[in-house]
């Protein structure tokens, strides 16, 4: 019998798509401690929707399919694939999947991207908290 999978939609990552028009994976089926990154995913066999806001995966995923079947993955951008693709194929959770690494220039521009959000974050809540002290 097959570990137990879950597959789940990356919400940030369907947002950062659509910011930086980009095209990343936006599944994720965890299985026996590994992630794999899918744009389409086939379940071959049961599978249940389940919804646990008390007890989110820990990724922080609060909704997510579960199953034992069989997985067939899509990881190519390219959603018109071939049967004879060699993207696809069954989900083998001892495969290491390589992902596109970004640039260290495009890194460091994400990553000052992300720190100035962050600044803007804490700015605006030291003005709360200044305007609630008052």
């Amino acid at each position: 019998m097959n570990k137990i999978a879950r597959i789940h939609v990356n919400q940030h990552v369907i947002k950062a798509n659509a910011k930086n028009g980009e095209n990343n994976p936006i599944f994720t089926v965890k299985q026996g401690g590994k992630n794999t990154y899918a744009f389409n995913v086939k379940v071959k066999g049961e599978m249940e929707l389940v919804y646990s806001p008390d007890k989110p995966l820990s990724c922080g995923a609060k909704v997510w399919i579960e199953t034992r079947g069989d997985i067939e993955l899509d990881k190519s951008s390219d959603t018109k694939l071939d049967k004879s693709s060699d993207t696809k194929g069954y989900f083998n959770p001892h495969v290491n999947v390589k992902l596109p690494s970004l640039s260290s220039a495009k890194m460091d521009r994400k990553f000052k991207e992300f720190l100035r959000n962050k600044s803007k974050i804490i700015q605006n809540k030291n003005k709360l908290s200044a305007w609630l002290a008052s």
